[in-house]
């Protein structure tokens, strides 16, 4: 039987379910410590450890070396079909570049490793901010079009992650009029929720073309065993 997403992590058959369509591209959005980079490693890597496909995960933010040691602080292990790739070398050559050259660049690596392994399937960036903020003023809704564009022609199913304002602020609302949102195939939401029985993370599927999916609030917990999701917060 074929691996899917939904099974990748403890609970995410709660919220979905139908698979992930191969070659949806889907954006991991929340604030600060919200487990969006942890979310996408954990689905990642457990997809390719129950399948016979590669992955890459492309981080901005930080070197390999830190990433994987986040990873493995959060109880996360890496399967060997996924690659990682950091841009640790190219950061200071590539500031102020132009985000068409950007996202071109970010093509050309990506190209690379399906070249050398020929079942990739999977992408993650890590994260949108940090190709934005490598980048001279663009426009933005032409240049995530292109990429996008890039992602589906290659029939990679894509996680890309961004970093927005806290929950219920003017800024975290007026985020969801950015282009990304309408050019993604789906939006996970992750959050932080303060209530009288203390600080909970959430997890909540704001939309999944082509899915059945759950619209509540589902806590996020990082387990014994890496990542779980429980039941609806409310």
């Amino acid at each position: 039987m074929k691996p899917m997403f939904m099974n990748a992590i403890n609970g995410l058959a709660k919220l979905l379910n139908m698979n992930i369509p191969q070659g949806s591209i889907i954006l991991v959005a929340g604030a600060e410590g919200t487990l969006k980079s942890g979310l996408v490693f954990s689905i990642i890597s457990d997809y390719l450890a129950a399948s016979d496909e590669h992955g890459l995960y492309i981080t901005l933010e930080q070197t390999k070396e830190s990433h994987l040691k986040n990873m493995s602080s959060l109880g996360l292990k890496k399967s060997d079909a996924l690659h990682i790739f950091d841009y640790r070398d190219m950061r200071r050559e590539w500031t102020d570049r132009e985000l068409d050259m950007m996202v071109e660049l970010t093509g050309e690596v990506i190209d690379y490793y399906k070249d050398k392994y020929e079942r990739l399937t999977v992408f993650a960036l890590d994260s949108l901010n940090a190709l934005y903020a490598l980048s001279q003023e663009a426009d933005l809704r032409k240049s995530m079009y292109d990429f996008f564009s890039g992602l589906r022609d290659r029939d990679l199913t894509s996680f890309l992650i961004l970093e927005t304002p806290h929950a219920g602020t003017a800024a975290q609302i007026s985020h969801f009029t950015r282009p990304e949102n309408f050019l993604a195939d789906g939006v996970i939401e992750v959050g932080i929720i303060e209530g009288p029985e203390g600080v909970k993370r959430y997890i909540r599927i704001l939309k999944m073309r082509a899915v059945k999916h759950a619209m509540e609030k589902h806590q996020l917990i990082v387990g014994e065993d890496g990542l779980c999701i429980l039941g609806s917060i409310y």
